[in-house]
């Protein structure tokens, strides 16, 4: 593990930049000394959700989210992850991307996923390639960033390479994108459903909304508010306006 410290803020806004976040963002990053305490403990697997709700509450009132957001990308800089420094920048890259689906949603810049970024600064999840890893008491969950990569080579190559650092232990993941009402909504062999298909011993959850964010950008819209920009979103919106629920399920990853 390479240990890495920033101490101003500019070292702060450079770190910033790297891992992708717009510099219209980055330009109102802060560097606070009463948060300075209360930074170690997200390095901590054991105390990092704590500290993050504890941050969280330090750091009131927040408009855009920019003071957490400081606080986490300071613990970025000395997260606990083990491997390459392209695994290490890949996974802190959610700070960007997070940025970046804020506007999406909200029309500006922002950041306002504290309460997951914990797992990175922590070093309990990393980036392999097209997807991510959390080390849980169960085994290792799998993430599905919003830029995934789902072409079956794709996925088979982050397995792979997961498992050479995390071990051969029971991979799982829940999400919309296993929930079986898929097979109504896409065509036969789109990626969605050719990853899907690595899965099994499904367990459907009918009220999961998580498909909110992930397809229509914003969890606030009422069906016939949902944007129709792409087959799938004009698909879901149909479905769910006729009564149909998407929901999401949890299933583990088929051997291969």
């Amino acid at each position: 593990m390479t240990v890495r410290s920033i101490a101003s803020q500019s070292e702060l806004i450079s770190l910033a930049l790297s891992f992708g976040v717009p510099a219209e963002a980055a330009e109102k990053l802060v560097w606070e000394e009463e948060a300075s305490a209360l930074i170690p403990l997200l390095n901590d697997p054991l105390r990092a959700e704590e500290g993050a709700e504890e941050l969280h509450e330090l750091l009131q009132p927040d408009e855009g989210g920019y003071r957490i957001l400081s606080a986490m990308l300071r613990a970025s800089a000395s997260a606990p992850v083990t491997g390459s420094e392209a695994l290490y920048r890949g996974t802190m890259s959610v700070f960007g991307r997070f940025v970046k689906e804020h506007r999406a949603s909200f029309g500006s810049y922002g950041f306002d996923r504290w309460f997951w970024t914990w797992r990175q600064t922590s070093g309990l999840l990393v980036r392999v390639g097209s997807l991510e890893y959390e080390r849980t008491d169960e085994g290792i969950s799998i993430h599905i960033p919003s830029d995934a990569d789902l072409r079956p080579e794709a996925v088979k190559d982050s397995v792979r390479a997961a498992k050479e650092l995390l071990g051969e232990r029971e991979y799982f993941c829940r999400s919309w994108m296993l929930s079986h009402k898929l097979k109504k909504l896409l065509p036969e062999g789109s990626n969605i459903l050719r990853f899907r298909a690595m899965f099994h011993r499904f367990e459907y959850f009918p009220n999961d909304a998580g498909y909110l964010l992930w397809v229509f950008k914003d969890p606030s819209l009422a069906p016939k508010d949902f944007p129709e920009d792409t087959s799938l979103q004009r698909k879901m919106k149909n479905f769910v306006i006729h009564g149909g629920k998407v929901g999401a399920s949890h299933g583990f990853l088929r051997k291969f």
